[in-house]
């Protein structure tokens, strides 16, 4: 019996153990992955243009360099005021990458469709159509700096940066949504009246399969009512927790003493 006992326990120890190392090396190799796919993307921009405005590098073709300039006093006007929500700087310059053409930007951070996005975060850099191509009949630079992609992918940017890669998406996308109204003041509308049926345990395990609109409006509620409910420097405890290799629900339960299947958000 008592072998049986020490048995069981070496099992349900190596269990743990298991998952627990899982997390560690996930958290631990991401980074230098993450930093070879950055080096790789960089050193493909031969013919762009750069200009250092001390916390981004911006990249563009010549023809673009308005839009390059814009770009870079749109994120150095904000700078601060996301970092300091996050109560985090990053450690190194942010590369903003602008495409004056929509399939190098899908070929370049590897997405497939008919439609690019307006900007995507990817492994360390901010990836940015021009306005150019999706602002028309309208003064572009003021539309651009009114609805501007730039805060929500640098949001993006330092939640990767804070978690060590290890977040849903709902958290990355409403953080980015929440940090986009607190700022500029766009709020994103689509979805809204559409999500009511839509739990937080259905937005983390299965966003990729929920409309769009209302994946991302919901992903921004259940952000906005846990800073409501909570405060930011909550939301910063349930990064850190994840920086640290802990899975979403362990977080959740540490900081709001709630689990995905008790937050009726």
């Amino acid at each position: 019996m008592k072998k049986i006992l020490l048995y069981t326990s070496i099992l349900i120890i190596g269990f743990f153990s298991f998952f627990i190392l899982k997390e560690y090396v996930q958290i631990s190799i991401y980074p230098i992955v993450k930093q070879y796919e950055k080096n790789k993307l960089l050193n493909s921009l031969k013919d762009y243009e750069i200009i250092d405005t001390g916390h981004f590098k911006i990249y563009f073709k010549e023809q673009e360099r308005n839009i390059g300039e814009i770009t870079g006093e749109i994120a150095e006007l904000y700078y601060d005021e996301v970092c300091l929500y996050f109560n985090y700087y990053p450690k190194d310059i942010t590369p903003i990458i602008i495409y004056e053409d929509k399939d190098e930007l899908m070929s370049t951070v590897k997405l497939n469709g008919d439609t690019p996005p307006l900007g995507v975060y990817y492994s360390g850099t901010l990836n940015l159509l021009s306005p150019n191509l999706w602002i028309k009949g309208y003064d572009i630079e003021q539309e651009y700096k009114n609805t501007t992609p730039v805060i929500h992918e640098f949001t993006h940017l330092i939640v990767d940066e804070k978690t060590r890669g290890n977040y849903p998406l709902w958290l990355t996308e409403g953080l980015a949504l929440f940090i986009e109204k607190e700022t500029i003041g766009f709020e994103w509308e689509k979805g809204i009246g559409e999500i009511s049926n839509i739990s937080l345990k259905d937005l983390n395990d299965n966003f990729d399969e929920i409309e769009i609109g209302a994946a991302y409006r919901k992903s921004y509620e259940v952000i906005d009512k846990l800073n409501d409910q909570f405060g930011f420097d909550k939301i910063n405890l349930l990064l850190d927790n994840l920086g640290i290799g802990s899975n979403v629900n362990t977080s959740l339960k540490r900081v709001f003493k709630l689990s995905l299947d008790d937050m009726e958000y």
